[in-house]
C-alpha cells in the first residue's frame, strides 16, 4: 500500500513538473481513483461455492489415489487404459502438490475477502503483487 501511494505521489509530482496546462484536472483524477472504494463483488458465498466445487474435483483426486494405495499401479510396460485401470505415482504426487497449492490459495481468497469489504487500488495491488509472487515461487523465477 505504502509503495502504491508512492507511486501515485510521484505520478502526481511528474505532472506538476512536467508543466502540463491541465494539470490540477489530471491531479484530482488520479487522487479520486486513488481514493475510490468499490463495494467487493466477491463473497464469501462465493469462496463457498468455489470450495465446494473443489470438494468434488478432489473426490476424484482421492480416488485415483487410492486405487494407487491399494496396489492398482501402473508399471512402464502396463499403463493406464479401459482394460487396465491402474494409477500412476507421478501423477498422484501432482495432484498433491495440486491440492496443497488449492488449500492456501483458498485460504488467501477467504482471507482477502475479510480484510477487504470495499476495494480500492492499495489493496488490488496488494494482491496482484502476491500472486505474482505466488506465481514466481511455483515456477521457480
Amino acid at each position: 500500500m505504502l509503495k502504491f501511494r508512492i507511486a501515485a505521489a510521484m505520478a502526481l509530482a511528474a505532472l506538476a513538473l512536467g508543466g502540463c496546462a491541465n494539470w490540477g484536472a489530471k491531479v484530482s483524477a488520479i487522487s479520486s481513483i486513488v481514493a475510490l472504494d468499490i463495494k467487493n463483488p466477491v463473497s464469501t458465498g462465493n469462496i463457498a461455492a468455489v470450495e465446494s466445487a473443489y470438494g468434488i474435483a478432489l473426490v476424484a483426486a482421492n480416488a485415483y489415489a487410492d486405487r494407487y494405495r491399494n496396489g492398482f499401479r501402473c508399471t512402464t510396460t502396463s499403463l493406464e487404459s479401459v482394460s487396465n485401470l491402474c494409477a500412476r505415482r507421478s501423477i498422484v504426487e501432482k495432484l498433491q502438490a495440486a491440492d496443497r497449492t488449492a488449500q492456501i490459495a483458498i485460504a488467501k481468497a477467504k482471507a482477502f475477502i475479510a480484510r477487504n469489504p470495499t476495494l480500492n487500488a492499495g489493496s488490488l495491488v496488494d494482491a496482484a503483487q502476491s500472486a505474482v509472487a505466488a506465481f514466481a515461487a511455483i515456477t521457480g523465477s
